[in-house]
């Protein structure tokens, strides 16, 4: 049986549209099942629920979000430390779609990702764990973070154009956030304006934070970039539009399987663009290699 998990308010009411053509070319395949979303972060039960029901492929209709609490779902079915056993598929219909960008999966035209899923196309890809919650695509603090409550916020603007409206309209205002950050090639102490974990290549929707990362690689691309002026601050954000901001005096890239960051006090971060809190102020981040199936 194939699961069809939607999230009704994905890309603002696009995945319905995308979930009914997806639905009827998965029906082709064999059994279909379709689990809707209640709330925010209930891909989880809904993965529950289709495991239980006898799934074996998991496709999701959403974005970026949809898809971190599915993976969130599936990792939970398979237990700590274990890799999935139910392969996933991405009907792409959210905000971003950042993760389908590195997978490099036709994941926008329904026809083609059903005909992957018809040859069960899979590939193992690597997990990331920032304070023990898991993301695929990217993790960040900073102004990542003030960019996304912004634009929990807006309401007139829509897609990657919202992203980056959004975060010209922070990039003056937001003042930085202060900790050490522990990798595994050097420390870094003080005021840091963003710090991304990085698993795919592209954030926000346009970004290409870590151009050169890859999703199974058994790493991740850790970009930092440290405290600076407002006025310094745009022309770091054009270059990483095109990737070429890795050279700036202020940025710091380094790969690595683990990373800390201690902090005087608890932090919000930001998991596939979902916002959470930090237990504590030492957060640390790591990656299982290659813990995740998905269709490809």
């Amino acid at each position: 049986m194939i699961a069809l998990i939607v999230n009704p308010a994905a890309g603002r009411g696009a995945a319905q549209a995308r979930a009914v053509s997806a639905a009827q070319a998965l029906r082709a395949l064999g059994p279909l099942r379709r689990y809707d979303t209640r709330a925010a972060g209930d891909e989880r039960r809904c993965v529950r629920a289709a495991c239980d029901d006898g799934a074996t492929v998991i496709a999701v209709v959403g974005g970026d979000g949809s898809v971190h609490h599915v993976v969130r779902g599936l990792l939970e079915v398979a237990g700590p430390g274990t890799p999935t056993a139910i392969p996933l598929a991405i009907y792409a219909a959210g905000t971003g779609n950042d993760l389908v960008k590195s997978l490099g999966t036709p994941a926008h035209d329904v026809q083609a990702m059903t005909e992957r899923v018809t040859r069960r196309a899979t590939r193992h890809i690597d997990v990331g764990y920032i304070d023990d919650i898991p993301f695929v695509n990217a993790a960040g603090l900073g102004f990542d973070v003030e960019v996304l409550e912004r634009m929990q916020r807006r309401s007139w603007l829509s897609g990657t154009a919202a992203y980056v409206v959004t975060a010209l309209r922070a990039l003056f205002g937001y003042a930085g956030y202060h900790a050490s950050l522990i990798t595994p090639q050097t420390r870094q102490d003080g005021a840091h304006l963003l710090t991304v974990f990085a698993n795919g290549h592209t954030f926000g929707g346009t970004f290409r934070i870590a151009p050169d990362a890859q999703l199974d690689d058994g790493a991740l691309d850790c970009v930092n970039i440290r405290a600076l002026s407002p006025l310094e601050r745009p022309g770091v954000f054009l270059r990483a539009v095109r990737g070429t901001h890795l050279d700036h005096a202020a940025a710091m890239h380094c790969t690595g399987d683990t990373f800390t960051i201690i902090a005087p006090a608890p932090l919000s971060f930001e998991a596939d663009g979902e916002r959470y809190g930090s237990r504590g102020a030492e957060i640390r981040v790591r990656v299982a290699a290659r813990q995740l199936m998905v269709i490809a």
